[in-house]
C-alpha cells in the first residue's frame, strides 16, 4: 500500500495532462489554433479518490483540494468523474486482493493511461513511457550520442546489430552486421526488451562501452570496446546521378524522415545535383513515416512557391491553410515523386500538394493514409503524450486518413499492379524500416505513421536488396525523362 499514493498522485497528473492536451494546442515546432477546452471537463477528470485508500487530497485544477466535495461538483459536469471513482474502486480492490505482488505503481499507471486512450478509437492519440520515448527522440532531433549502428531484435529477442553506419564508431571498433549483443558493460542484457538495451549502449560522447557479443563463425565471445560520439542521423540517404539506370541527366534524392535538418540537407543536395547537370528529379519518399509539419512545408516549397500546402481542419470544421514559402531551389526542375504504402503523414503532405498542384507525378502505390495532427506533451516523468487535434486536407481539400493519395503511375517494386500482390518491398520489414502500422505512433507535428524496433541510430536504412529490381523507380525515370522532352523547346 505504501506505492498507492505516489500512484495516485501520478495518474492524476497524466489525466490532466490528456485534458490539457485539448486545450493548450501546443504543439512542437507549431502552434494549432482552433481546439477550444472543455469547460470544466480538467475538474470531472480529477476527482477525489474514494475513503480508505489512505492518500491525501490532492490539488484540483483551481488549486483548492480535490476532496469529496470537489467530486461532487465535478460528477454534475460529465460522465467522467463517476468513471473515475469506478477506477479508484476498482484499484482499492485490486490492492487489498491481488495475490502475489503486485507491478510496479508506475506500469499500473502507464497501463491505465493506454486503456484510456484506447477508448477514443483513435491509434495516433498514443501515450510513450520515458524508455519508448527517448528512443524515439533522435528520430526527429538528427542527432544522439552514441555507437551509430541500426540494430533489430532475432527470433529469440535478442539485440542484433543490423548494420554499423559508415564511418561511425561501432564500424571503427570492429562491430559488424550480425553481431548478436549478449552483454553490455558485462551486464546481461537478454532480461531486456530492445528499447532498454539500446539505452544501455547509448552514453555521453566520449565515454567508452563494452559489448559481448557473439559472431558467426566465430568460436567463443568477443568482447569489443566502442568509444561513443555524436552521431548524426541524416533524413536525405542518398543523392546521386541515376547512370547506373540509364539516366545521367536525372537526379534522385532519398528522403527517410521529416526532421529538424532535413530542409538543410535537401537544399544542400538540390544544389549539388543541379550542379552535376541533373535536368530532372525523383524524390523518393517510399517507407517515410513522416514527422514535422513545418519541414513538410519547406519540403513542398522547395517546388511551388505559390498556392496552399495543407489545410489543417480542426473538431469544430475550421479550416486553416498553409501557404507555400519563396526561395524555393528547384521550381523548374521536372519532378517525380516515388511513393508507396510505408509513405505516410508529413510524407502524404508533400505528395498531395506536388499531385493538387500538378507539379509532379506520382510514382508506386497509395499511400498510408494518416491525415491528422498531434499536440505532443513531454509529461514530468519523461514520458510523452501525443494527442490529435486536427486532420489535415489536401490542397484541393480532399481528406486522406485511411484512404491515402493514389499515384499516377501504379506499380509495386517487383513490377506487378497494385492490389494483385503485396509485393511493394517485402524486404522492408526485415530491415526494420519505419513501415506504418495500426498501433504506432504519431510524430511531432505531422505525425509520424511507423514506429520500428528502434536502433542505436534510431532508424534503418532503407537501400533495396541488390539482387532485386526497383520497377518502381525505373518507371519513375522513364517518367522523368518525358517531363525533360516535355519541358525542352
Amino acid at each position: 500500500m505504501q506505492e498507492l499514493p505516489r500512484l495516485l498522485a501520478t495518474f492524476m497528473l497524466a489525466a490532466f495532462a490528456m485534458t490539457a492536451s485539448y486545450g493548450l494546442g501546443f504543439v512542437t515546432g507549431l502552434r494549432v489554433e482552433g481546439v477550444p477546452a472543455l469547460e470544466g471537463l480538467r475538474a470531472a477528470m480529477a476527482p477525489a479518490p474514494p475513503p480508505g485508500l489512505g492518500a491525501q487530497a490532492s490539488a484540483g485544477p483551481d488549486g483548492r483540494a480535490a476532496g469529496g466535495s470537489a467530486a461532487s461538483a465535478a460528477a454534475g459536469r460529465g460522465p467522467a468523474a463517476g468513471g473515475f471513482d469506478v477506477f479508484w474502486e476498482a484499484l482499492r480492490t485490486i490492492q487489498d486482493d491481488q495475490a502475489g505482488a503486485l507491478p510496479e505503481a508506475d506500469s499500473i499507471t502507464y497501463g491505465a493511461i493506454r486503456g484510456s486512450l484506447k477508448a477514443l478509437d483513435d491509434p495516433y492519440t498514443a501515450f510513450y513511457d520515458p524508455v519508448v520515448t527517448e528512443i524515439n527522440r533522435p528520430s526527429l532531433d538528427s542527432q544522439f550520442d552514441g555507437i551509430g549502428a541500426y540494430v533489430t531484435s532475432n527470433e529469440r529477442g535478442q539485440l542484433v546489430i543490423q548494420t554499423p553506419m559508415r564511418g561511425q564508431p561501432a564500424e571503427k571498433a570492429g562491430i559488424e552486421a550480425g553481431d548478436i549483443v549478449i552483454r553490455v558493460d558485462g551486464e546481461d542484457i537478454s532480461d531486456l526488451d530492445l528499447n532498454q538495451a539500446v539505452l544501455k549502449i547509448r552514453g555521453p560522447k566520449g565515454t567508452t562501452v563494452v559489448l559481448t557479443v557473439l559472431r558467426d563463425g566465430v568460436d567463443g565471445e568477443l568482447t569489443i570496446p566502442v568509444v561513443r560520439d555524436k552521431i548524426d542521423v541524416p533524413s536525405v540517404n542518398d543523392v546521386r546521378l541515376l547512370e547506373a539506370e540509364g539516366a545521367p541527366e536525372v537526379g534522385y534524392i532519398q528522403l527517410t524522415t521529416f526532421a529538424e535538418d532535413t530542409t538543410a540537407e535537401l537544399i544542400e543536395a538540390l544544389d549539388e545535383l543541379r550542379g552535376k547537370g541533373a535536368k530532372a528529379l525523383v524524390l523518393d519518399l517510399r517507407n517515410n513515416p513522416g514527422g514535422y509539419l513545418n519541414t513538410a512545408i519547406e519540403v513542398t516549397s522547395q517546388f511551388i512557391d505559390t498556392g496552399i500546402v495543407v489545410q489543417q481542419e480542426d473538431k469544430a470544421g475550421s479550416r486553416r491553410a498553409e501557404g507555400a514559402r519563396k526561395g524555393g531551389h528547384a521550381l523548374d526542375l521536372p519532378l517525380v515523386v516515388l511513393v508507396n504504402k510505408g509513405s505516410a503523414s508529413a510524407s502524404e503532405i508533400v505528395a498531395g500538394a506536388m499531385r493538387d498542384h500538378e507539379r509532379a507525378v506520382l510514382v508506386g502505390e497509395t499511400t498510408f493514409g494518416k491525415g491528422s495532427v498531434q499536440n505532443v506533451h513531454e509529461l514530468s516523468d519523461g514520458s510523452q503524450l501525443r494527442v490529435t487535434v486536427a486532420a489535415w486536407l489536401t490542397p484541393d481539400g480532399s481528406h486522406i486518413n485511411k484512404v491515402g493519395i493514389e499515384p499516377n503511375v501504379a506499380i509495386t517494386f517487383d513490377g506487378g499492379v497494385p492490389g494483385e500482390d503485396d509485393a511493394t518491398d517485402p524486404d522492408a520489414a526485415a530491415r526494420g524500416e519505419a513501415t506504418p502500422t495500426a498501433d504506432a505512433g504519431a510524430g511531432a507535428d505531422a505525425g509520424s505513421a511507423g514506429d520500428t524496433a528502434p536502433g542505436d541510430a534510431g532508424a534503418s536504412p532503407t537501400e533495396a536488396p541488390a539482387e532485386r529490381t526497383d520497377h518502381q523507380l525505373l518507371r519513375a525515370v522513364e517518367e522523368a525523362r518525358k517531363l525533360v522532352e516535355k519541358a525542352t523547346p
